[in-house]
């Protein structure tokens, strides 16, 4: 099986993005894949849902890119900013922190776009997943160019219709000019309230953006909110609930195949070991 580097994009914002693209990482290590989460939003939401707000990684993207900043004769390898102490076996994340907003500038002048592709260059995880900012910026397009997988998480908004569209403008650039072989996987519906007259009529827009539509919709919870402030994966600290198992069934689709009789490591198993905490963050 080749090996999938997965970018979570939306550049709407608060459609959970940051919450899907940690969870599939976590279902991804669950099922038994060597994974990578590498956050690339200045934000830091993913790092702090994996490893909490009071665990400063040493190292993180924003030393990678002050990295590829210098001239070097080597060729800098993203694999050596990695924290791989997350508490979910499988799972390493390369964090992020707003430090990073800083080097925007610098970046774009010196056209460090493919730094990111360049640095997962010798990639020896099966599963890479990438969480860019909510916008169409330097590193959201970084992550775009580097992937060979996109997700596109929306929410049932009204403004996600045009959101599809203007994602859909995006992609075919990216491929035109950078990176013809992506390939959309599909589209996630998030929040889904089953039942309701609006959120039946979102599908059948969204349809006709032309993108594949994944099931099981997630439905929503307040139980995704608490995750974030437990600073524990949904998947691992309720994998029983319906957001968790919608995530799952979604991951086995993408996977393009219904697992059974996988050995899987259990989610219960882990939540003792998972760091809680007491801050609150909101997540897009």
């Amino acid at each position: 099986m080749s090996q999938k580097i997965r970018v979570i994009y939306n550049q709407k914002g608060g459609v959970g993005k940051t919450t899907l693209a940690v969870n599939l990482a976590s279902c991804a290590a669950l099922r038994g894949k060597r994974t990578l989460l590498i956050d690339s939003d200045p934000q830091g939401n993913a790092t702090t849902y994996v490893l909490g707000s009071k665990k400063q990684p040493e190292k993180t993207l924003t030393h990678y890119y002050e990295s590829c900043l210098h001239l070097n004769i080597f060729r800098q390898s993203i694999f050596e900013y990695i924290t791989t102490q997350t508490k979910i076996p499988n799972l390493h994340i390369v964090a992020c922190n707003r430090e990073l907003e800083e080097l925007r500038t610098k970046l774009e002048n010196k056209h460090k776009i493919m730094k990111l592709k360049e640095g997962l260059k010798n990639n020896t995880y099966d599963h890479v997943y990438l969480d860019p900012p909510p916008a169409n910026d330097f590193f959201s397009l970084a992550c775009l160019i580097a992937a060979n997988e996109i997700i596109i998480p929306i929410d049932c908004d009204a403004f996600s219709i045009r959101a599809a569209h203007e994602i859909k403008n995006t992609i075919e650039e990216v491929k035109q000019d950078h990176n013809p072989h992506l390939v959309v996987k599909g589209i996630i519906v998030n929040q889904f309230q089953k039942g309701t007259k609006h959120a039946s009529s979102m599908i059948q827009d969204l349809k006709k953006v032309g993108f594949p539509i994944l099931e099981p919709f997630i439905p929503t919870s307040i139980k995704v909110r608490e995750s974030h402030s437990e600073v524990k994966p949904i998947v691992i600290g309720y994998p029983d609930h319906s957001v968790s198992q919608a995530i799952f069934g979604l991951f086995d689709s993408l996977e393009n195949k219904v697992i059974e009789n996988v050995e899987m490591i259990d989610p219960l198993i882990l939540q003792n070991n998972i760091n809680n905490s007491s801050e609150d963050i909101s997540l897009v």
